[in-house]
């Protein structure tokens, strides 16, 4: 096990989501209810708690498998190859989705709730009137979502820095994985977006104040789609939340990964240095 790579993602992560989650909250309001974005300022801060307690091991595990399979990997597809990226990049999120789904039910139902609850009540909440299930609703849909959106994200930040410093990796500066974080999850967050919208919608579809707009959002992902077209019509469907999605995690993806590369830079880094 990675002890270096589990502590400076535990680090980064931490910050990222402890600077951003206000906003995480505005683009949650948005691609759910359309609420107002006027709220009592700890309603801002609704749903850190289980945002850090499960995003924190999530990017862990993330983070880790994708430099440990990209590791693995290297000697067999080489360390910058495309097809390393791929590979390493869909493993990671299948090690870490069974983490995220939790992390964003929980986030996503203390964000828009309407009446104030801790993290320990939803749980019971959830649980009692939903089981184990419930908090993992959007699972599957969330795989068909993030697979690509991983894929997407690590091949766009990988060519970017190989770009920057033209193959001396030693060259590479904290803002250089900054800027390359926050292309790299632009580009994945414009392509994916549609699908994130109905993920989230299905994952909180159950809660009290979707149910009330949109009872038949519990019937599944296709319902949902459906839904959000007649709503929105289908270029708004498309694009609605992207811009608040886009502040959200464009800077915290940045901080992130500047944090990470900075405190532990990715091994693999070196085999290509020796070649």
């Amino acid at each position: 096990m990675d002890i270096a790579t589990i502590a400076s993602s535990v680090v980064s992560s931490a910050s990222a989501r402890l600077v951003f989650h206000p906003i995480d909250t505005l683009r949650t309001i948005k691609q759910t209810t359309g609420g107002s974005y006027r709220m009592p300022i700890h309603r801002y801060w609704s749903g850190l708690f289980p945002a850090i307690g499960l995003s924190v091991p999530g990017f862990t595990a993330y983070l880790v498998a994708y430099r440990q399979s990209k590791a693995q990997l290297s000697p067999y597809l080489g360390p910058t190859s495309l097809a390393n990226y791929i590979v390493s990049g869909s493993v990671a999120e299948i090690a870490s989705s069974c983490v995220w789904t939790p992390t964003e039910v929980l986030k996503g139902r203390m964000q828009i709730a309407s009446e104030s609850q801790t993290s320990w009540q939803l749980v019971r909440s959830i649980y009692k009137l939903e089981g184990i299930r419930g908090f993992f609703h959007g699972y599957f849909l969330g795989l068909i979502v993030f697979l690509p959106h991983s894929v997407l994200w690590w091949v766009t930040y990988e060519r970017i820095r190989q770009y920057i410093c033209q193959g001396d990796f030693n060259k590479l500066q904290p803002q250089h994985h900054a800027v390359s974080a926050a292309l790299a999850t632009a580009n994945a967050v414009v392509w994916t977006n549609f699908l994130d919208v109905v993920k989230t919608r299905q994952q909180l579809a159950h809660s009290p104040e979707v149910a009330k707009l949109r009872p038949s959002d519990t019937q599944g992902a296709r319902v949902i789609a459906l839904n959000l077209i007649k709503e929105r019509g289908l270029l708004r469907a498309l694009t609605i939340g992207m811009g608040m999605r886009m502040l959200s995690t464009v800077p915290s993806s940045a901080l992130a990964m500047a944090i990470m590369e900075t405190l532990h830079p990715d091994p693999t880094v070196a085999i290509v240095q020796e070649d």
